[in-house]
C-alpha cells in the first residue's frame, strides 16, 4: 500500500473522530429554553377570541430526596384571536418557548366545539411539527381550563392522569372510545364525515364527584351535536367491532305492586335485589352490509364469551337453567346495541361505518347515495343475532355464594 493511500485512509479516520465528537444539537436549543407541555385546553373566550391553557411540567419539583416541594406542574392560560399566537403568548408569562412533543391530552370545551369547528380548533397541532398524532383528544363539560386545576391522585400532573383514565376506561369497561389526532382525523376525511371523542365530565350525574371520562361526543360536520352517555357507548363499540372488555348487566325481575299505594311500593323496592353481571371474556363480531334498490340492511353476528361473577336472583343448578341464563346475557347485549343503533338512526351519524364500506364496494353508487346519506342511513335496517356462551361461574356454586348458608338456618 502506497504512502499516499496510507496518509489519505489516517485523515480520513481522524476527521470521523472529530464528527463523532461534535454536538448533535445544531439549532443550540437547551433544555432551560423550553416549557415542556403535558396538557393543552381551549375554551371560548367571547369577543372573537379562545382561551389557551397549558398545563406545564417542572421536573425539577418530583426530586423529594432533594426536599423539593409544591406541585410538579404550573398552569399558564394566553387569550387571543387564534390558537397559535396563543401558544407563542406563553413566552410572555414563563420565559420559555412552549414544546409539544410530549403533550398527553388537548382538551377541548363542549361550549366552544359546538360553535367552531374541532377541526380549525386543532389544525396547528396536525401542521407543527411537535406534536404526536397519538395525542388524545376530549371534549369537556363546562370549561376545559377547570380540568387543569384538578390535583392528580397518583400521576405527576392531572394531564397524565387524564390520558391514562381514558386509555382504562377504553380497555376495561368500553365506556368511553379511544380517540386521538390520527383517528379523528382518519374519521373527519372519511366517506361518513362523522367523528367521535371521549368526553370528560366533572359532574355528579355522570361521573361523581370527582373528574373523570365515560361516554363520547359526536363530531358532525366538524362540530359537537350530541353526546352518549357511558352506558350507550359499550353498546356504540360493540357496533363498531371494537369492544374489549366490560361488564353487562342483567336485570333482575321486578315485583309487580302489592297494591299498598306509592308507600308500599316504596317498601317494596328496598326489597328488590340488585342487577346481576358478567364479565365479558371474549366478544367476537361478525358484519354483513347489503344494499341495494330497497335500500341497506346489516347484519351482526356475535359470539360472546362470559364470566359469571355476581349472581343475586339467579340459579344455576342444571343445564336448562344456564341455557335460560346464557339467553338472558344475549337479550341483555342485543339490547345494548339496538339502543346504539337507534340513537346512531336518530342523529344520522354513520359513526359505523356503513358509508365507507359501500364506497369501497360500489364508488358509483356510493356517488348517487352520497349527498342525502344522512337520511339514508337514518332509514337503515339493522339485525342482530347474539350467541353468548358462560366460560366460568367464579366457584363451583351457581347461585349466590352465601345463600345456602341462609337457606340451612332458616
Amino acid at each position: 500500500m502506497g504512502t499516499k493511500r496510507i496518509r489519505f485512509i489516517a485523515l480520513a479516520a481522524l476527521l470521523l473522530c472529530c464528527g463523532l465528537a461534535v454536538s448533535g444539537c445544531g439549532d443550540r436549543a437547551e433544555l432551560p429554553e423550553k416549557g415542556f407541555v403535558m396538557g393543552v385546553g381551549i375554551d371560548d373566550a367571547g369577543s372573537g377570541q379562545v382561551l389557551v391553557t397549558f398545563q406545564i411540567y417542572k421536573p425539577s419539583q418530583t426530586v423529594a430526596s432533594r426536599g423539593k416541594s409544591g406541585t410538579p406542574y404550573i398552569n399558564v392560560r394566553t387569550k387571543d384571536t387564534s390558537v397559535m399566537e396563543a401558544i407563542r403568548d406563553v413566552t410572555i408569562h414563563l420565559g420559555r418557548k412552549a414544546q409539544f412533543s410530549h403533550t398527553r391530552v388537548i382538551l377541548v370545551s363542549e361550549k366552544i366545539a359546538r360553535k367552531i369547528p374541532v377541526p380549525q380548533l386543532l389544525d396547528i397541532f396536525y401542521r407543527d411539527n411537535e406534536p404526536r398524532l397519538t395525542i388524545t383528544l376530549m371534549i369537556t363539560k363546562g370549561n376545559a381550563s377547570d380540568y387543569f386545576d384538578q390535583r392528580p391522585f397518583i400521576e405527576n400532573t392531572v394531564s397524565q392522569q387524564y390520558y391514562l383514565s381514558e386509555r382504562s376506561e377504553n380497555y376495561f369497561s368500553g365506556k368511553t372510545i379511544g380517540t386521538n389526532l390520527l383517528q379523528l382525523a382518519l374519521q373527519l376525511r372519511g366517506e361518513s364525515r362523522v367523528g367521535a371523542i371521549p368526553y370528560l365530565a366533572l359532574d355528579e350525574r355522570i361521573t361523581g364527584s370527582e373528574p373523570g371520562v365515560a361516554g363520547l361526543a359526536i363530531i358532525k360536520d366538524g362540530l359537537v351535536t350530541d353526546r352518549f352517555s357511558g352506558q350507550e357507548t359499550e353498546g356504540l363499540l360493540m357496533l363498531m367491532s371494537r369492544y374489549t372488555n366490560g361488564i353487562v348487566e342483567i336485570p333482575c325481575a321486578r315485583g309487580g305492586s302489592s297494591g299498598g299505594g306509592e308507600e308500599a311500593d316504596a317498601e317494596e323496592d328496598d326489597g328488590v335485589p340488585l342487577d346481576e353481571a358478567a364479565e365479558m371474556l371474549q366478544f367476537d363480531s361478525h358484519r354483513t352490509v347489503a344494499f341495494g334498490k330497497d335500500g341497506v340492511k346489516v347484519r351482526y353476528r356475535i359470539r360472546t364469551v362470559v364470566a359469571n361473577l355476581e349472581l343475586s336472583c339467579t340459579k344455576l343448578g342444571n343445564e336448562r337453567l344456564e341455557q335460560a341464563y346464557e339467553d338472558k346475557i344475549s337479550a341483555a347485549i342485543r339490547q345494548q346495541m339496538m339502543s346504539a343503533m337507534t340513537r346512531l338512526r336518530q342523529e344520522k351519524a354513520d359513526l359505523i361505518g356503513i358509508g365507507n364500506e359501500i364506497y369501497k364496494r360500489d364508488p358509483r353508487l356510493w356517488r348517487k347515495w352520497k349527498p342525502d346519506w344522512p337520511e339514508r342511513f337514518a332509514k337503515l335496517d339493522c339485525e342482530i343475532e347474539v350467541e353468548t356462551v358462560i366460560a366460568t361461574h367464579g366457584t363451583e356454586i351457581g347461585n349466590t355464594l352465601l345463600q345456602p348458608i341462609q337457606d340451612e338456618r332458616k
